[in-house]
């Protein structure tokens, strides 16, 4: 922009300048003409006087008249030329001979009375100026001419200084002008910068505002803008990163599109949910069946402007969802919104709760009724001491029944509600494993199972005692029930990476794989039949889930029907350092 200014002006400027330049010179030459004219004019009109004389004797009136006119310093010829065109006399004594009839002054003579040209004499091969003068009542021509060898000069020395000045000007104008251009400029060209690195992003940047006039005004409009556009942008990216956050954080699944099915935004969750990697923004929403159904219910809303909401189910069994969709107002383009919540476990969560209440309704339910019938049948009349102690054993076994469970169900309640257990100390996972086995040692000879134990003494765990004995003693008892004769129960332990494993193998009736998902859940049963006959509450292997990770482990399972199962346990191992200051 700047070049441009500069030639811009130097352009108008040297115009000016070669008008000017011009007019003047021709101002100047026309001068210098109607001088000589003047003077050709006064030597004529001096001459016309004299028209008598110079017809008595033309030749030697113009050799005279040439003198004088020569010794006053005038050097102008004199000829008198007839109507015929004859010069019959001249004061140079040149170009007597030849006809001047046709000659550009006397023919304008004729005609007007005075003529004039501008030529080079044929004759003196110099430039003249002529005029000739017509006497009618003489008849003849009075021509003088001046050389213009002094015009010509003047001229030329003229047109020289007017270059030379006239470039003397455009150099001074350019360099003035590219003053005052890059003055002019600077300011604009730092406002430019300015603007385009705004443009980039970087709203940081200023400019200065120590100009004066208008530019320093635009200078510090500028800067006001930069720093209320750099507010602005902040504050709105704060809340824009504040809002990502939130919606990022969110378990819901939060999805964006327009009205062309493509993505402006989606949050983690919500591509988790889909199971689609390819999901990006500016691609198309599909990809899946649930995709495609999201898609075309925010195409809906989009259609119909409301919002709406519906329950999706992934397959059949599988996951739930509840999807709410509604369009997106106040955007140029149709877009719309959609918020995805993974009802699975919440319905998992349902379902538990009601197969929980039926099962402690029917846990319940089943010792109550044979103690009521018991008691009935005690009381319908008298009995025999035989029958009296039957009953009597069968009211013994079912209120254990339920004490048993009673007590499970609190301890699984203690468990789940715990936050931190104010009993954890240093144990020593041999010595309470050995506890355990020595305490259902009786139970193992009535089941005809043997019990071993391999473990190592320098294994620690930071845990309740009693906690510890229900873990295991749960998973032992088990062991020893769901036993074979003869079977055996071998209990390991050992460190592996940090970590006190703790395996618990028996080679009883085994499990089938399709039973391990649900395993672990309240009153769950493998074998209904058997459970019930060896005494079990079905919350056991729930308390050891439980337990195992309120002290940072967990518990798996693997087993095969008809050839045992191995239930493995893992608890952080309580570190040296740890050791050493509890024991202080």
């Amino acid at each position: 922009m700047k070049k441009k200014w500069i030639l811009f002006n130097a352009a108008i400027v040297v115009a000016g300048f070669l008008a000017a330049f011009f007019i003047a010179a021709m101002q100047v030459q026309q001068q210098y003409r109607s001088e000589f004219t003047r003077r050709l004019d006064t030597a004529l009109s001096i001459l016309t006087a004299q028209a008598d004389e110079i017809k008595a004797d033309p030749e030697v009136s113009a050799t005279r008249i040439g003198d004088q006119l020569s010794s006053a310093g005038q050097q102008m010829r004199i000829s008198i030329i007839d109507e015929n065109g004859k010069v019959v006399g001249d004061s140079s004594m040149e170009d007597i001979n030849q006809n001047h009839k046709n000659r550009p002054e006397i023919v304008q003579a004729r005609e007007k009375g005075r003529g004039y040209d501008i030529r080079i004499s044929a004759s003196l091969n110099e430039r003249y100026y002529y005029e000739a003068v017509y006497v009618k009542q003489g008849g003849f021509f009075i021509r003088a001419a001046l050389p213009t060898a002094t015009l010509d000069r003047s001229i030329r020395k003229i047109w020289t200084i007017a270059v030379l000045s006239m470039l003397l000007g455009i150099i001074l104008v350019c360099a003035v002008t590219a003053i005052l251009v890059y003055r002019l400029t600077r300011p604009l060209n730092d406002l430019t910068r300015a603007v385009r690195r705004i443009s980039e992003g970087d709203y940081s940047i200023r400019v200065s505002g120590n100009y004066r006039d208008e530019v320093g005004e635009l200078a510090r409009s500028f800067n006001r803008m930069a720093e209320s556009t750099e507010t602005a942008v902040s504050e709105l990216t704060g809340k824009q990163k504040q809002l990502e956050g939130v919606l990022q954080g969110m378990d819901d699944g939060v999805l964006a599109v327009n009205d062309q099915n493509e993505i402006l935004f989606f949050n983690q969750s919500a591509g988790n949910m889909m199971k689609n990697s390819s999901l990006a923004v500016g691609g198309k929403l599909e990809g899946s069946l649930f995709a495609a159904r999201i898609a075309d219910l925010m195409k809906d809303a989009l259609h119909t402007g409301e919002s709406k909401r519906e329950n999706i189910a992934e397959g059949a069994g599988g996951r739930q969802f509840t999807v709410y969709v509604a369009p997106i107002a106040g955007q140029s383009v149709g877009s719309a919104l959609a918020v995805i919540a993974d009802m699975t476990r919440m319905r998992r969560l349902e379902q538990m709760r009601s197969e929980f209440v039926a099962n402690v309704t029917h846990e319940l339910k089943t010792p109550l009724t044979s103690i009521r019938g018991s008691i009935e049948l005690l009381k319908s009349g008298d009995r025999d001491e035989k029958t009296r102690r039957y009953f009597y054993d069968v009211l013994d076994i079912e209120a254990e029944r339920l004490h048993r469970l009673i007590d499970d169900m609190l301890a699984l309640s203690q468990i789940e509600n715990a936050k931190e257990d104010p009993t954890v100390r240093r144990c020593s996972v041999r010595d309470g494993l050995s506890e355990c086995m020595e305490r259902l040692e009786p139970l193992a000879e009535k089941y005809k199972v043997t019990l071993s134990l391999q473990a190592d003494p320098d294994l620690y765990v930071s845990c309740s005692p009693t906690r510890f004995q229900q873990l295991f003693g749960n998973l032992i008892e088990n062991a020893i029930k769901y036993n074979r004769p003869q079977g055996s129960v071998t209990v390991t332990a050992q460190s592996r990476r940090q970590t006190v494993v703790v395996h618990v193998r028996d080679t009883g009736i085994g499990i089938a794989p399709e039973h391990f998902d649900r395993l672990f859940e309240r009153f769950y049963r493998v074998d209904t039949s058997r459970s019930r006959a060896i005494g079990g509450t079905g919350l056991g292997l729930s308390i050891v889930k439980h337990l195992a990770a309120l002290y940072g482990g967990e518990v798996g399972v693997e087993s095969e029907v008809g050839k045992g199962s191995t239930f493995t346990v893992r608890l952080p191992l309580l570190p040296k350092e740890k050791e050493k200051k509890e024991n202080e």
